[in-house]
């Protein structure tokens, strides 16, 4: 095997790499955590750079036609035949393969490891969707900002980017180029809206594609009904062994939707989103959000944006305002309607860092727990989502060493990590990370989510 720093051909490199992953040891019973963790990431890291250059190959190769040239079929053909897997699957990879062939720099960086491939595929996306707008330059100068924006931005970031690359490489027309996209974009999705049903034994399949406008009244409106079905259940004293799948959730909150349809207009919460909207109209977009009619970083056309809002409920809402009552003390342990759309406007969904879920999925936590003397006040109730919130519940009996939250000066929940993963996390950085060696413990904890 070549052991020199020169550099090989992919067929020869990959061939090594097969030859060694042969000779990996599957004895690893008394490998320590810390050991098998690192083990992961290394795997995973070698497994992105794999996958790129699987993706550049397969561009390169549909580009230079090679397996026309050699067998007479479409790349996709051959794949399919090659392995077990489908035609449509293939097409897949191919479509995929290509935003690698087309963007050199995102290719380079995918292989490099600078970028896992599902940051690559949002690059990709975004610059399909911006491309037409720019020339040469400013798609140069594009594809050089989203690579740049992957060392701290994940493929879910990325895919939302585009005003903040628009903005980057086009700002005098940023603004015009970003209502031209948007607007687009509703087009292309009104086009491609469509239900189909698939009768199948004694259930009925569907499948479909909704503006992202109405699908995202559609996803808030499923979500409401799911989590009053949830906690229905959960007072009921619905026990573990007949709890339901979150998936099942969800079809029985979509039946009953439309048994609410079907009746009467469902109760206040249920029927019609409601959009806080805290000072003004320029706040209306955060508010929509919250509210979960839209994405938190979801961009919308200002024409959709006020047609949706005609279509909700309208709560004006001032944090701390006289009309609403903020604290109610020992009197009750559920919070009211005031206080949920404080907490929904301040925390705008689960406030456990990198955690995304909606507020209408969440729970009002008590931080200073309700049967150790708590109050149901804002100050002490942080919005978190069902997973969230068991890693942070304390428990009655014992002092684990866990996750804990307390409200900051600033208003804002404040998130400290168990010891454990502090002490593992300074282990497993380099002596000159900076990150390792803060003070303040934002970045170290953020980096902690993830492990």
């Amino acid at each position: 095997m070549n052991n020199s720093n020169e550099l090989l051909p992919a067929g020869q490199a990959l061939e090594q790499i097969l030859t060694l992953l042969d000779r990996v040891d599957s004895r690893r019973a008394d490998v320590a955590p810390e050991q098998r963790l690192q083990w992961l990431r290394t795997a995973r890291i070698a497994q992105n750079r794999i996958q790129a250059l699987a993706g550049i190959l397969t561009a390169e190769a549909e580009t230079s036609q090679a397996a026309e040239r050699t067998v007479g079929t479409p790349l996709t053909s051959w794949i399919a035949t090659q392995e077990v897997c489908s035609r449509k699957e293939a097409v897949r990879d191919v479509f995929t393969a290509r935003s690698l062939g087309e963007h050199q720099l995102v290719g380079q960086a995918a292989s490099q490891g600078t970028i896992n491939t599902n940051q690559a595929a949002a690059i990709g996306k975004v610059l399909s969707s911006i491309s037409p707008q720019l020339d040469a330059t400013q798609k140069a100068e594009a594809e050089n900002e989203l690579v740049s924006l992957a060392a701290h931005m994940d493929a879910s970031q990325l895919s939302r980017a585009a005003a903040q690359v628009l903005r980057k490489v086009a700002p005098t027309d940023a603004n015009r180029l970003l209502e031209d996209r948007l607007q687009r974009q509703a087009e292309q999705a009104q086009r491609e809206r469509f239900l189909r049903f698939f009768p199948a034994g004694g259930s009925l399949r569907f499948e479909g594609s909704l503006p992202m406008v109405e699908g995202e009244r559609f996803q808030a409106l499923v979500a409401a009904h799911r989590e009053k079905n949830r906690r229905t259940s959960i007072e009921a004293g619905e026990s573990l062994a007949e709890r339901p799948s979150y998936d099942q959730r969800q079809a029985d909150a979509l039946i009953s939707l439309c048994d609410s349809a079907t009746k009467t207009r469902p109760e206040p919460g249920l029927g019609t989103a409601r959009v806080l909207v805290k000072l003004d109209y320029q706040q209306l977009h955060d508010q929509a959000a919250g509210a979960g009619l839209i994405g938190a970083d979801q961009p919308i056309s200002a024409g959709d944006l006020r047609r949706l809002c005609c279509d909700a409920e309208l709560i004006p809402a001032v944090l701390g305002g006289t009309s609403d009552v903020l604290d109610i003390g020992r009197e009750r342990r559920l919070v009211t309607p005031a206080i949920r759309n404080a907490l929904t406007l301040r925390d705008g969904g689960c406030a456990f860092p990198g955690c995304d879920v909606r507020p209408e999925s969440c729970e009002a936590h008590h931080i200073q727990p309700w049967w150790h003397g708590g109050a149901t006040a804002l100050r002490n109730l942080v919005l978190l989502c069902h997973h969230h919130h068991g890693v942070i519940e304390p428990d009655r009996d014992t002092r684990r060493d866990q996750w804990s939250v307390h409200i900051g000066d600033d208003g804002a929940p404040e998130f400290t990590p168990p010891q454990r993963l502090r002490r593992f996390e300074e282990r497993s950085r380099p002596p000159d990370d900076p990150v390792a060696t803060g003070s303040d413990g934002v970045e170290r904890q953020t980096a902690l989510v993830s492990t």
